[in-house]
């Protein structure tokens, strides 16, 4: 049981690792950016010419994602690999089962 613990942190902490490039880092921040970034825009806008209906719709929408329910990941992790693609040309490469005995 213990040998399955350890062998299980070890797979998590060699994906963490692998997903902790600039690449993979780009891709996420552009991914949140075209699923969050309107909504700011659109608070922002409201704020500077003071128009209620944009920061209305902005602030909920973020409110909304916010929530403490995860809805931000779904669409956050569905974009990233596609982003990836677009960006470098070929999907992420994680492999979780590195370092596993078998």
């Amino acid at each position: 049981m213990e040998q399955n613990k350890k062998l299980k942190w070890e797979r998590i902490k060699q994906a963490i690792k692998q997903l902790m490039t600039w690449k993979i880092l780009i891709s996420l921040l552009i991914a949140w950016a075209l699923f969050m970034g309107w909504a700011i825009l659109f608070v922002l806008f409201g704020i500077w010419f003071d128009n209620t209906w944009l920061i209305s719709i902005g602030g909920g929408f973020i409110g909304w994602v916010i929530l403490p329910n995860g809805t931000f990941m779904i669409p956050t992790i569905i974009m990233m690999p596609i982003v990836h693609k677009i960006l470098f040309g070929r999907k992420p490469n994680i492999d979780i089962n590195k370092g596993e005995n078998k």
